[in-house]
């Protein structure tokens, strides 16, 4: 007996794109992006989702040591091993070198443990050098053509605003207009690949800290107390504890907010908060179509086949 195979909706447009996914620990970032990564790809979009904390990532630096010149001939002086190894890691980026520890297991550990303390994020970096160096990541990513990579969007969690929210506030105490220029320049660096910011706005931080205190390990709440509580901005405010942790994600949420108002990119704002999660999934897939030029295209039946 003669059958036909559904009816299958198509997509047309172009999808070369970064879309960005932004929001407080517990907002739903991981997998709001990891939804939008899998309705794309069930649409035939081809999509490449990079979480949050990828130490190949295209432009963040997660497991990356930033070298001056002079600290990196310190310690390849130190034996030929190290020298070695060291030399054969690094990548120079202008007037300091970046070495990606994580993406070279055969470095000796001892020195893995020395490069940790010249981390991105974690380590003794000057916030203008921090700056710097993130800054151009992003233009060398930017300069890449999209047309080498015909119809792939990708999907990035956390690298616009959480991350250098931690590194320039959290750890080095910057004020606002310094991580407004520094977001804003991240911004026009990928320009040329239509940049797009979708972020959750989880509204008062305390039940969502609470909830994601209670679904994650003991040591990751630990471990997010001390780093926003006894360093840099947190410590200059004498916080203290979980609530000194809600207090700087308050803080956080309103500059996080204010920075957004501001920038020139398409943005769509979710308010989480209000529990409307199946509303507020459709607005995001709705704000990604439009975003990326997708329109629903003719259905085209499929041949008639013999079942």
């Amino acid at each position: 007996m003669p059958g036909r195979v559904p009816v299958r909706i198509w997509w047309v447009g172009a999808v070369n794109a970064v879309v960005m996914v932004e929001g407080l620990p517990g907002s739903g970032k991981s997998t709001t992006a990891q939804a939008i990564a899998t309705w794309l790809a069930e649409h035939e979009v081809e999509v490449q989702h990079w979480t949050e904390g990828r130490v190949d990532h295209p432009v963040d630096f997660e497991q990356v040591a930033v070298l001056g010149t002079e600290k990196l001939l310190a310690m390849a002086a130190e034996s030929p091993e190290t020298r070695r190894a060291l030399l054969a890691a690094a990548e120079q980026r202008d007037d300091v070198w970046l070495v990606r520890h994580a993406l070279h297991p055969t470095l000796p550990a001892a020195l893995v443990e020395r490069l940790r303390t010249h981390d991105a994020y974690d380590g003794d970096l000057p916030a203008e050098v921090h700056s710097r160096v993130l800054i151009d990541s992003w233009r060398r990513f930017g300069r890449t053509r999209p047309a080498a990579e015909p119809g792939i969007v990708h999907v990035w969690e956390c690298v616009l605003l959480q991350n250098p929210v931690c590194a320039l506030v959290a750890r080095a105490d910057q004020p606002t207009e310094m991580v407004r220029r520094h977001v804003a320049a991240l911004v026009d660096a990928v320009r040329s690949h239509a940049p797009a910011l979708v972020y959750l706005d989880a509204g008062e931080p305390r039940p969502v800290l609470e909830r994601a205190a209670a679904e994650r390990p003991a040591e990751w709440l630990e471990l997010v107390i001390d780093y926003h509580t006894r360093q840099g901005r947190g410590r200059r405010r004498g916080l203290d504890g979980f609530d000194g942790y809600v207090e700087f994600m308050r803080e956080r949420r309103a500059l996080e907010l204010e920075v957004v108002a501001g920038l020139d990119l398409p943005t769509l704002v979710v308010p989480v908060g209000d529990g409307r999660r199946e509303e507020h999934a459709a607005a995001v897939r709705a704000f990604v179509a439009e975003h990326l030029g997708l329109a629903r295209g003719t259905a085209r039946p499929e041949p008639d086949r013999v079942a």
